[in-house]
């Protein structure tokens, strides 16, 4: 009797093959024959007939979900069908740059790069394919949807993609052969005058926000009651995914800190389909993990509340000039570097671009006074009145949210090609290595394609806060976050642009010299999606991404949410669809497995 246990033991184990296509090892080959027990498995992708559900069963499914169903294409694919719609495609080239068309575009991308389709607007393509954009997607309204599609995707083993408005500088919200759940239309918002924290807190006037809701949206319906939430400076941008989750910088951080520090619960869908409320008191590690962790890897969060303020009044300030010559150039980037200490401590939050010999720079002061701006601008300007310059200001507006409507809401073209990659400068090093720091800003932005893109952004509030949360701790001592950018045009080779991608990663080398060396911090949703030490570089210390990692395995033990340098992506495959593991651990797993069940029966 033992022995024909022991003989069904071992067909369980070696002989009998599972219902899934294998799992893809170090090794570069697939184990067709591994224990059952082993539940991640290689995702069933779209265009994998034997595995991928036949249209019987997306017909049920679509009745499920109330005919949500749908069917995302590249943003430029109505103007690629035939040569003949090439010619008559005139709406699509129109709207390329507009974010609000974009993200109203369930396959479209704000950076068109990540959907990695041959499709284009600038010329006809009749090669013109999905790229990394999923042919079928949810278009969700209510919880249930979510619920439902989680169901499904965990039936069939499918890959999951989640996005709202599509702002993704890493392609984490896109895959081939994927399906898509898209949130953008789940736009519910409710003011509530007080709300009481599970700890007993009573917060007036904060908001509830579902997952398709946008910052501009945000903005335009607190300015009727006269109140802020801390936001982003684009008002396309969502304001409960990976944007909060992942921290959240905007104009006004240095005033209150990060969004993330703003929020008091989530509504959260789990990977098994569950629906919960995290906040302190219920699911404190998994809110712990929400409130910087980042978007698309602990659940489908349904919405967020947040704090609100009473809008401050702005001042303005902004300037734009080419320098008559490379070296007086360098002399203002010296002097704006040193400057940037009293500009903080004034309180004022600025963004400014560098490229060539060029530099733009907008400021703004929550509360600030108009006397206060001709400061900043006789400081900033008083010693270069041999430059062009152009200025906009000082400006004062009554409230943020005519600051918005002024400035950011027209202000954030999107639809172009872009790689980019950032470093957290700490205060301690502007404060007290201001001619290295603006060596490096020279040093780095000498590309004739490329930005350096500077956010005042940090220090002030964001420093003092004393949130118990997982955002990277770069972010309590930094003062500004950089950015290096570089684009390209549609047609680009392959080659030109795996020397961009190369370039990006070699300039931020020099940023991270003045950013604390091999222990530098980089703004994750803002980052290069290529970053060597991700784990350290996004989160901050092996320490807190391994809590999210023992967190995001319990909460997802089958990584149904996996995204690009993601919590726990790094147990996947490099394109995200097979989990990694070696043929020597599969060995291990199986031995012990059956020593296990020999001691069992034989006891």
């Amino acid at each position: 009797m033992k022995f024909c246990i022991l003989s069904t033991i071992f067909l369980v184990v070696f002989c009998v093959e599972p219902t899934f296509s294998g799992i893809r090892t170090s090794d570069s080959f697939e184990i067709q024959y591994i224990p059952y027990i082993l539940a991640r498995r290689c995702r069933c992708l779209s265009d994998n007939a034997q595995c991928w559900p036949s249209s019987t069963l997306w017909q049920k499914f679509n009745e499920s979900i109330d005919g949500r169903l749908i069917s995302p294409k590249p943003s430029a694919a109505p103007c690629n069908l035939n040569p003949s719609s090439f010619n008559s495609c005139t709406i699509t080239p129109v709207q390329w740059h507009d974010p609000f068309w974009r993200d109203d575009q369930p396959g479209a991308m704000q950076c068109s790069n990540w959907e990695n389709s041959s499709c284009s607007i600038y010329y006809y393509s009749s090669t013109c394919n999905q790229g990394s954009v999923p042919i079928l997607g949810v278009k969700a309204t209510l919880p249930e949807h979510v619920q439902t599609t989680l169901e499904f995707v965990n039936t069939h083993n499918l890959r999951l993609v989640i996005k709202n408005t599509g702002h993704d500088f890493a392609g984490r919200s896109t895959a081939y052969g994927s399906l898509l759940l898209w949130l953008h239309h789940m736009k519910n918002k409710a003011l509530m005058s007080e709300f009481t924290t599970c700890d007993g807190e009573i917060v007036s006037n904060a908001i509830r926000l579902e997952a398709g809701v946008q910052w501009g949206e945000v903005f335009q319906w607190l300015g009727t009651y006269n109140l802020i939430a801390i936001g982003g400076a684009s008002g396309t941008v969502g304001s409960v995914g990976g944007f909060l989750q992942g921290g959240g910088h905007g104009p006004l951080t240095r005033w209150k800190g990060l969004a993330v520090d703003q929020v008091l619960e989530y509504d959260v869908v789990l990977a098994d389909g569950r629906r919960e409320t995290v906040n302190a008191c219920r699911n404190r590690d998994l809110f712990w993990a929400l409130r910087g962790g980042g978007g698309g890897t602990f659940g489908v969060v349904l919405s967020a509340v947040l704090r609100t303020y009473p809008s401050p009044s702005v001042v303005s300030y902004y300037l734009d000039f080419v320098a008559n010559s490379t070296s007086r150039y360098h002399e203002f980037i010296h002097h704006f570097v040193r400057l940037l200490p009293t500009i903080a401590d004034a309180g004022w939050t600025s963004y400014f671009y560098l490229s060539n010999t060029g530099f733009q720079g907008a400021f703004f002061l929550p509360n600030g006074n108009m006397n206060m701006a001709e400061i900043l601008k006789n400081q900033l300007t008083s010693n270069f009145q041999d430059f062009n310059i152009t200025h906009a200001g000082p400006h004062p507006f009554p409230s943020y949210v005519d600051v918005y409507n002024g400035i950011f809401s027209w202000s954030n073209p999107t639809g172009g090609n872009l790689h980019m990659s950032s470093r957290l400068i700490p205060e301690d090093i502007v404060r007290n290595r201001a001619n290295d720091v603006a060596q490096a800003f020279l040093q780095a932005n000498n590309y004739s394609s490329s930005t350096l893109i500077g956010h005042l952004v940090a220090g002030g509030e964001v420093s003092t806060s004393k949130q118990n949360n997982s955002v990277n701790p770069a972010w309590r001592t930094a003062l500004l976050h950089m950015i290096y950018t570089e684009s390209w045009s549609d047609g680009t080779s392959n080659e030109e642009q795996q020397k961009i991608v190369k370039r990006v990663a070699e300039r931020v080398k020099i940023l991270q010299t003045i950013a604390g060396g091999s222990q530098s911090a980089s703004y994750m949703n803002e980052a290069d999606p290529n970053e060597p030490e991700w784990q350290q570089k996004f989160y901050g210390t092996m320490e807190i991404y391994n809590r999210l990692k023992a967190i995001k395995d319990t909460v997802d033990p089958n990584g149904i949410f996996v995204c690009k340098n993601c919590v726990g992506s790094d147990d996947w495959s490099d394109d995200l669809n097979c989990p990694k593991i070696s043929s020597g651990t599969l060995l291990s797993v199986s031995i012990l497995n059956i020593l296990l069940l020999i001691f069992f029966f034989l006891n």
